[in-house]
């Protein structure tokens, strides 16, 4: 059976996002992650975007054998949209979702949005230290110092992210023990 679902941040708290489903064009059903839509095996989601803070969710529906595909292309939805001429809302994007070719989707496996979330972590931490390192370049050398332990510290961390990443890499990924 297919699932369709899309993702929306709630306009009380634009930080949570809520998940609208469907099964059949008529029934729509709303619940707060991934882990609570009624998906057995063999059953497929089409969702057209995958939040990082609902990988355990996803990852939870794949150890169910629920295949998880998301939208390539969001701008896709857009387009079909307007040809369709379907409302901005949260039913009309599960019908656009509904009218895309499963080509246009991407299966994703655990170890992808396992790898995925210890990236974003790493992303984050890169653009605190460059943020930081911008500033005390701005500064002058009694206030450049004070930003120094600061500058290390993030140091640190990027290292031991990285040492982590390349880790779960190789028990992820056979090929990556070889490049190294």
């Amino acid at each position: 059976m297919k699932f369709y679902a899309d993702v929306h941040r709630t306009k009380k708290n634009k930080d949570r996002s809520r998940i609208t489903y469907t099964k059949d064009e008529t029934t729509f059903k709303h619940v707060d992650g991934f882990s609570e839509i009624p998906a057995g095996p063999g059953d497929k989601l089409f969702i057209d975007t995958l939040p990082v803070q609902h990988t355990e969710g996803a990852i939870e529906l794949l150890r169910r054998r629920v295949g998880v595909y998301y939208l390539r292309r969001l701008t896709l939805i857009e387009k079909v949209r307007r040809e369709h001429r379907l409302p901005k809302s949260s039913r009309g994007d599960i019908r656009v979702l509904m009218s895309i070719e499963e080509r246009w989707f991407r299966r994703v496996t655990e170890d992808f949005l396992v790898m995925r979330r210890m990236i974003l972590a790493y992303r984050s931490l890169m653009k605190t230290y460059i943020r930081l390192v911008n500033k005390a370049k701005a500064l002058s050398g009694r206030e450049r110092i004070t930003l120094k332990p600061a500058i290390s510290s993030i140091e640190k961390q990027l290292e031991e992210v990285a040492r982590m990443i390349a880790g779960e890499a190789g028990r992820r990924y056979p090929a990556y023990t070889g490049l190294q």
